[in-house]
């Protein structure tokens, strides 16, 4: 799973750890997604999720973004899209 060690060793969790905990855990496991993985990291380090907004960096939103358009969570605004 997840170094413990390697997510936990900073008090204080910016932008950038955040970012490089959760690629490192979508690296490590190849089918977990990066909402998935968000979730895991946050679980590890014991936060509130409502801490998770001010967490996600402009490139992790717009890959979580994607995941849950793909999943149909969340309307997109791109209009139709063939299937490929």
């Amino acid at each position: 799973m997840i170094d413990d060690e390697e997510i936990t060793k900073h008090k204080i969790m910016t932008k950038k750890r955040f970012s490089l905990a959760v690629e490192q855990v979508v690296a490590q496991h190849r089918n977990v997604s990066y909402i998935d993985a968000a979730v895991m990291v946050i679980e590890k380090r014991g936060m509130d999720y409502t801490n998770l907004k001010r967490l996600l960096s402009d490139s992790l939103k717009a890959k979580i973004e994607h995941e849950a358009s793909e999943l149909r969570l969340i309307k997109t605004k791109t209009g139709n899209k063939l299937p490929i």
